[in-house]
């Protein structure tokens, strides 16, 4: 499978290729064109966000293995036709570099299956450990892609949408470059279609973090497979052996797992902590009634977790406290313009409250403000664990969410069904197939429940 772009005439393109090269094969354009697009977007770790390259760097090699010695015909004649250019070979890389002329760059693009010589080279499966490829193995097993199937123009009509709303396409464009919103945001919709061609053709990557117990290794927190980094209008889209796959989601997953991490912790009773929270809240309490509301705060969010309802109690005072910069920071975030609905409302409030949990203590500040209103006692234990290493709450978060989905849910599942049901992760969710999709929810509540005698609301989609 290939991504291809629609600003490109390929009847043109077929009509010249058989006047000018011998036994042409449209297959090998497409594959040209294909890896332009490919390698154009990458993703920046550092920065956690998508890139995109007006050139591909790409070795003569992989022409020469998938095309032939005679792949400089195919190049020549899209350069002759004015759709690509080359730029000066790369020293280092040892490669030169390929991009569309600017009218054809931005393109929306469609995925279409092609036949290539050696394609099964193309595929891969790697995993980041042994680790992960010993105990993921149950999991890892069910990624076979001659079993995936999918409505490729259906799919790429709904990622469009979700990123160019509301008349955003096409991107403006000054002095030969879109501005730095549009590009982002075409960036990110590349990067969909692109994930979603890796996936096709079969191109896996595993990882998940390890522990060490005793004197072996143990995997711990999210397991991050090929079928999670999907976007979630292509996952819903999805189907294995030609059945529908399902998704079935822990709503508040994070604040779920935080509610029942603070039922366990032992929350220290000061002098210190209890004149800091005195002074900050302006209440009065001893160190009796601090252990006391610190146990109504906990059970109170508890409650709200359970039900699904944490965020809609912060939307009002968020709202608020942002003023006319709660639509800036929505578009900031997500890239698109916003309405008040609630919808939107209710996805900015979930961004910032999860942000938050996670960041620093000086940052987010507003919304520190807000939550510590509702919740004094908790505000300042998770600002005081913060303190002695801020990524140790997600860390802790993450390895919950992790043993109860991947290690308890999802691997008990394949035991039991015997590869009869297949099973893949989403961090906070499982999906599977319809007809299983009422055993999986079963099994989220028993497990739940025995492990924290409560069991969150689940969404099905």
């Amino acid at each position: 499978m290939v991504l291809l772009p629609l600003s490109l005439n390929y009847s043109r393109i077929e009509i010249e290729g058989n006047e000018k090269i011998k036994n042409f094969d449209m297959n090998c354009i497409k594959f040209i064109i294909g890896r332009i697009i490919y390698s154009s977007v990458v993703f920046v770790k550092t920065t956690e966000t998508e890139k995109y390259n007006h050139h591909s760097v790409i070795n003569s090699d992989t022409w020469i293995k998938h095309i032939g010695k005679n792949y400089l015909e195919y190049v020549q004649l899209l350069i002759d036709l004015k759709y690509i250019n080359r730029k000066p070979y790369v020293v280092g890389e040892e490669s030169f570099g390929y991009g569309f002329l600017k009218p054809l760059r931005f393109s929306r693009v469609f995925a279409e299956v092609i036949q290539i010589k050696s394609a099964d080279d193309l595929k891969s499966t790697t995993t980041k450990t042994s680790y992960v490829k010993k105990y993921e193995k149950p999991l890892i097993d069910f990624f076979d892609y001659t079993k995936f199937s999918i409505d490729t123009e259906l799919a790429e009509n709904d990622v469009f949408e979700a990123y160019f709303m509301e008349g955003k396409y096409p991107i403006k464009i000054s002095h030969g470059e879109p501005d730095k919103e549009g590009l982002a945001t075409y960036s990110y919709y590349l990067m969909a279609m692109k994930n979603m061609v890796k996936f096709m053709n079969g191109i896996y990557s595993f990882s998940r973090g390890s522990d060490k117990v005793g004197k072996g290794y143990k995997t711990v927190g999210r397991f991050y497979n090929p079928f999670a980094r999907l976007n979630k209008e292509i996952r819903k889209l999805m189907f294995y052996d030609n059945r529908k796959i399902h998704e079935i989601d822990l709503k508040n997953s994070i604040p779920y797992f935080l509610s029942n991490y603070l039922s366990s912790v032992r929350y220290r009773v000061s002098k210190k902590r209890l004149d800091r929270i005195n002074s900050s809240f302006h209440i009065y309490m001893n160190s009796e009634s601090l252990k006391t509301c610190m146990d109504t705060e906990v059970n109170d969010f508890k409650n709200l977790c359970v039900s699904g309802g944490v965020y809609d109690v912060f939307i009002d005072r968020l709202m608020e406290i942002y003023g006319e910069e709660w639509g800036k920071e929505y578009k900031r975030l997500f890239l698109v313009n916003y309405t008040n609905c609630y919808e939107k409302n209710r996805e900015l409030t979930k961004k910032l409250l999860l942000a938050m949990f996670f960041a620093k203590n000086s940052q987010y500040e507003k919304v520190q403000q807000v939550f510590a209103e509702r919740y004094p006692v908790i505000y300042d234990f998770l600002k005081t664990k913060k303190k002695q290493g801020y990524k140790k709450i997600s860390k802790q978060l993450f390895e919950m969410e992790g043993f109860m989905i991947v290690d308890v849910l999802a691997k008990e599942l394949t035991k039991e069904y015997r590869r009869e049901m297949p099973v893949f992760t989403i961090h906070d969710s499982i999906a599977t197939t319809s007809e299983h999709v009422e055993t999986v929810k079963s099994y989220f509540n028993n497990v739940f429940h025995q492990r924290y005698g409560n069991a969150p609301t689940l969404s099905i989609s």
